[in-house]
Order: C-alpha cells, then structure tokens, then sequence
C-alpha cells in the first residue's frame, strides 16, 4: 500500500493471504502463527477483519435512521479517521463494498487508501472493545486469544502493506515523491516482509494523498479492483 500504486494491493488482498490457516486439528480452529512465543496467540486474521466489518455494518444500518447530523456525530466517534472525509453515505459504501468482497470467493479485490483507512478505523474499534472488556466478553469476540492482550501493531504490521494514510497531511505534503514512495518500507523489510513491486516510473496512487489531504472519494473510488489472477501465487506476496 506504499505511494506508487502499490495501495490497491490490501474475497480481498492483503500482505498476507487471510484466507489461508494452518489447521489446528486438536482445537478444531486455524489460528495463524503466533507473533510471540509459542505460548502468546494472536487473532486469525480473517474472523477479526470479518468480525471488524459485520460490527461497522450494523452501526451504520442502525445509525440510517437517524437525521444525517445526528448519525454523523456518532460515525465522527467509531471512525474518526474516516470521517475526515466521508459522511454517512461514504462510509455505507465502503462498508458494503468491502464485506461483500470479503466471501467473493470468485475474485482477488483490490483496495484503495479509502477501503483501507475504513477498515483500519473499524478493526481499531474492535481491538478497543477487547482490550477493554472483562475476560468474558474477550472469550466472546476473540475466542482464538484466550483473553490475553491483542498486539494491533504487529497485527497491522503482518497484514498492512502499511498505514501512510495516517499521516499528517503537513508532513506528507512536504515530502519529495521518492519520499512518498519510499512510505512504509522500512518497517516491512524490519519485518522480514516481501513487499509487492512498485514502478517508479507509474503515476502516485491518488488515493493516498486525497485521504491524507481529507478529500472526498469520487463515486469510483468506493468500489473495489477486481483481478483475475491469484496475487499470491507468483510468490510476490505471501501466504
């Protein structure tokens, strides 16, 4: 998800495929590897954005009866990054989009920065919830965890190309474009990460900089790249 197109790289298309797990036949669930120890679990990456997803999903059905200001505060608060740039009617598309590309087991759908600064906001609001509930209510939205404390970072860092639209706008506004491109790389490469080719000569994603910048997304711009082919499969990006 780096500048240069890379962005439309996070059924959908992450760093690592979320459709694949390891079976773990004695619990009868497929947790991914652990980012710890053998003893510290992390969350299956599929179930947790799903999870993620469904729950933004109905906050914004139920939030569709409300007046448009009204609905708006609440949105403001569950999705602060993304409310920067779409009101109500943006958000239900993105949250639309990308649960239905989520079991689309007919093609490999591409994010922009939009689908992914939603998203991001969404998974924030889970790994909130958890890491502030009591160990019940922890059992109840990540069973695979035990109740222990969820690492968001490193879950961001594995499945994230990463998360430049984040960045303050009068900062990545001052950098040079090789900057801009260069936007996440270094963490990936800390993470022994393969991170999918960029062209130096193809155009910036626009994407990046309308997010950053608080742009509103073009009508376009809220439905998801479908590609033909496997993006795993050449072994640019892992499994």
């Amino acid at each position: 998800m780096p500048a240069g197109g890379v962005c439309f790289f996070l059924m959908l298309v992450f760093k690592k495929n979320i459709y694949f797990h390891p079976l773990d036949t004695q619990n009868g669930i497929s947790p991914d590897r652990p980012y710890g120890g053998d003893e510290e679990p992390q969350p299956i990456a599929f179930h947790l954005i799903h999870k993620a997803l469904a729950a933004g999903r109905e906050v914004i059905e139920e939030l569709s009866t409300f007046d448009e200001k009204a609905s708006f505060e609440q949105l403001k608060v569950l999705f602060p990054h993304t409310a920067r740039f779409g009101r109500r009617s943006v958000m239900d598309s993105l949250s639309h989009n990308l649960l239905t590309a989520l079991f689309d087991t007919h093609s490999w759908h591409f994010m922009n920065c939009y689908h992914l600064c939603y998203l991001y906001d969404a998974l924030q609001e889970i790994v909130e919830d958890y890491s502030y509930s009591n160990p019940q209510r922890r059992q109840e939205l990540i069973p695979e965890l035990r109740g222990e404390a969820i690492n968001f970072n490193h879950f961001l860092n594995q499945y994230f190309f990463n998360t430049a639209f984040l960045i303050a706008a009068k900062r990545y506004n001052a950098m040079t474009e090789q900057e801009r491109r260069n936007l996440g790389k270094l963490d990936h490469a800390y993470f022994g990460a393969v991170l999918p080719p960029d062209d130096p000569k193809g155009p910036e994603d626009p994407t990046l900089s309308k997010v950053i910048n608080a742009v509103p997304p073009e009508a376009e711009e809220l439905g998801l790249v479908a590609g033909p082919d496997n993006p795993y499969a050449s072994g640019t990006l892992s499994l």
